[in-house]
């Protein structure tokens, strides 16, 4: 009865329930959309909210796919870990609040990946409304940093002080 490592690695894996795979998927897209009306919505930045919510049904759902798969077997959660040390962004994040959305997403996927639907539920619910309630109480800025390009004919004859 003594199994070798490598018998642990192979024999690992764990069939995964079809209709609980369908409906962790379904409410991950329905919270991946929901989260991202809330970021649409309540979102502070003066980029394209929209384009950027877009994302967050693909993220949140791969996560939640990429975990469902992993969590049953040991040998994939290592390629896993090999295969993610190739792959990275090469797109920036230009604001933390991004930053804040994206690693809700996939915490959402990583919870109903795992199957925890109760506590990734409570914890959404939560924190979307933490956000609601932040957006709510946090005044606007009176000063935002724009830019204000001015062109001209002649430059020569244009002088700081007359465009102050």
């Amino acid at each position: 009865m003594s199994q070798t490592f490598e018998e642990f690695l192979t024999t690992s894996s764990t069939q995964i329930p079809p209709f609980e795979f369908v409906v962790n998927l379904l409410l991950t897209f329905l919270l991946a959309y929901i989260l991202g009306y809330v970021y649409v919505k309540f979102g502070k930045l003066l980029s394209n909210r929209r384009a950027f919510a877009r994302n967050f049904i693909a993220i949140t759902m791969t996560t939640m796919l990429i975990i469902t798969i992993v969590k049953s077997s040991l040998a994939l959660s290592l390629g896993l870990v090999g295969a993610l040390s190739i792959v990275r962004f090469r797109t920036a994040i230009k604001e933390p609040e991004e930053l804040a959305f994206l690693f809700l997403c996939i915490a959402i996927g990583l919870g109903l990946g795992a199957n925890q639907l109760l506590i990734t539920l409570i914890a959404f619910v939560i924190i979307v409304s933490v956000l609601m309630l932040r957006s709510f109480s946090v005044k606007q800025e009176a000063h935002q940093n724009l830019l204000l390009m001015v062109s001209t004919q002649s430059p020569d004859k244009m002088a700081l002080n007359d465009l102050v």
